[in-house]
């Protein structure tokens, strides 16, 4: 999976499920555009908006007045802060496989298959997978 769909795709996740205090239950579907902003809506309602700067670091914003902010260290580790004081590291392994924790004790794993769908599956039962189409958009169900 590419780095910028990687982290499309983990800050869509996080942001809907982890640190948002729900479940992905409505469908999300994220685009960039020509700016290399990431743009999410989703079923229920809710839109997101993601930038990066020039260090590399995220700032997403939703339309229910959350920011979730984001930064990886020089091992790789992504660290995903939100303005109510939740927090979300994540790191990938040489297989890719993907293991996020949050301050809250829900540990999510994230594997890609062959087709390169993304699988997440947290401690409590709840599974998302996402997928990127060829024009680059990801979608979330």
């Amino acid at each position: 999976m590419k780095r910028s769909t990687f982290h499309k795709t983990a800050a869509l996740l996080i942001s809907v499920s982890a640190l948002a205090s729900t479940h992905l239950a409505a469908q999300t579907t994220c685009s960039t555009d020509m700016f290399g902003n990431t743009n999410c809506t989703s079923t229920n309602g809710t839109t997101m908006r993601g930038s990066t700067d020039m260090f590399g670091n995220q700032t997403w914003q939703n339309n229910q007045g959350n920011t979730i902010h984001g930064s990886t260290d020089t091992f790789g580790n992504t660290t995903y802060r939100d303005n109510r004081g939740n927090t979300m590291q994540g790191s990938t392994d040489m297989f890719g496989n993907q293991t996020w924790r949050t301050n809250t004790g829900t540990t999510i794993q994230g594997s890609t298959d062959m087709f390169g769908n993304t699988t997440y599956r947290d401690n409590r039962g709840n599974t998302t997978i996402c997928s990127t189409d060829m024009f680059g958009n990801t979608t979330c169900r």
